[in-house]
């Protein structure tokens, strides 16, 4: 994903960027970031911001520092 994907993200839907982080666009155009992964068996999403106020490289940054939680066996959102 590039962050003129970003912008021209224009259909309501998720859109993936890698290794789980999400660009949500809802029915009203509104866009946020998630990031989707599976810890002990059972799938989450934690919320990492809206766009515009969280761009596509603080997204991946926040992504970034969850993995490393989750490489340890700690749950990101429990750690918010």
């Amino acid at each position: 994903m590039t962050a003129r994907a970003v912008v021209a993200a224009k259909d309501c839907g998720r859109y993936p960027d890698s290794d789980g982080l999400v660009l949500e666009v809802s029915k009203s155009g509104g866009r946020s970031w998630a990031l989707r992964f599976m810890l002990r068996g059972k799938a989450r999403q934690m919320g990492l911001g809206s766009y515009p106020l969280v761009s596509l490289a603080e997204a991946r940054e926040k992504a970034a520092e969850a993995r490393k939680l989750l490489k340890q066996g700690i749950d990101p959102i429990g750690c918010a």
